[in-house]
């Protein structure tokens, strides 16, 4: 009887430790807060510094677009074309081509 407790003992240990090694392994890389967890949030990031670098672009657009409109420096050029592209504006003697 006390060779098969030994051994029972030599058995289970090890096997408790194998098992809470495979846990932890587990969790480290499949867990909520894991390897595959922090991989998606590197795409994440990514995806979000592409989005910001657009906006930061399209952002500089408009600035410049308001300098152009701002009334000391007016660029009256800009305004016909705004109001051409925006609000179909057309004079007199034209003939306003829609392309849809």
């Amino acid at each position: 009887m006390n060779g098969v407790l030994g051994m029972a003992k030599s058995f289970l240990l090890p096997a408790a430790i194998g098992a809470l090694l495979v846990y932890f392994c587990y969790h480290a890389l499949a867990g909520d807060q894991g390897l595959a967890a922090w991989a998606e949030l590197q795409k994440q990031e990514e995806a979000l510094e592409t989005q910001l670098a657009d906006l930061e672009i399209r952002r500089d657009e408009i600035q410049a677009a308001l300098v152009r409109l701002r009334d000391p420096t007016m660029d009256l050029d800009y305004v016909e074309e705004i109001a051409r592209t925006q609000l179909s504006y057309v004079r007199p003697d034209e003939l306003l081509v829609s392309a849809r």
